[in-house]
């Protein structure tokens, strides 16, 4: 079952065009990991730019019941950001800032893509 329209449209009005790639052209970079043994062109790819869209994302995700598959920078050897059928790909790499440091306590807090 391809993915639902209405979820994607969903995604437009709060995504711009370039956090949405749909299309076989627009995902094959996002097909596997390091893990170059499997592949799978995902459905549609999405790489909000701050944790709005990722809640987004994940909102909309939930109410159409599309599965997510979230990805960092793609470096990973286990396989665990490889697509899922008739699912979306979360790329995370774009949230790449830092929210606090705090040298007393040696703690940073960072966003969870490429520093």
């Amino acid at each position: 079952m391809p993915l639902d329209p209405a979820f994607v449209r969903q995604l437009r009005r709060r995504l711009s065009d370039d956090e949405v790639l749909t299309g076989p052209e627009g995902c094959v970079a996002f097909e596997c990991d390091a893990l170059t043994m499997y592949r799978r062109v995902p459905d549609l790819v999405l790489l909000p730019r701050d944790s709005e869209g990722v809640q987004a994302v994940m909102r909309a995700a939930s109410h159409h019941g599309v599965p997510v598959v979230a990805r960092g920078a793609g470096t990973g050897l286990s396989g665990g950001a490889l697509p899922v059928a008739h699912g979306c790909l979360l790329v995370l790499s774009r949230l790449n800032r830092i929210l606090e440091v705090d040298p007393r306590q040696r703690l940073a807090r960072v966003e969870p893509g490429d520093l």
